[in-house]
């Protein structure tokens, strides 16, 4: 029986860390979030430091009027917005299709 309950608290603690979203606190001290949208982070958030805008290669499935499936490649907008302000890190947060996607944290600034 405590092998069962064991087991289940494990389990339960590992999909519960899974749904945590990846933040970011604003160098004026407000909070961004994966999912929300650019004109949201554009809101909270004072402009950045650098900003760098591409094109990604994405692969989508759709289907077909006869019922097969099938791939192809579109490119979608990628922005990659740089903070510096008040830290000694690099913080990067990036937009995919104009969703925030990732927050890094990496790179000493000098």
């Amino acid at each position: 029986m405590k092998t069962v309950v064991a087991a289940c608290a494990i389990f339960i603690s590992c999909t519960a860390v899974s749904a945590f979203a990846d933040s970011f606190r604003c160098p004026n001290g407000n909070l961004i979030s994966t999912g929300d949208s650019i004109s949201t982070a554009a809101l909270k958030c004072d402009p950045p430091a650098h900003m760098y805008k591409r094109e990604e290669p994405v692969e989508t499935e759709f289907s077909r009027n006869d019922g097969t499936k099938g791939s192809r490649v579109v490119s979608i907008e990628v922005q990659e917005w740089t903070y510096t302000k008040d830290s000694n890190l690099l913080h990067t947060v990036i937009f995919r299709n104009g969703i925030l996607t990732d927050v890094l944290t990496g790179g000493f600034i000098r």
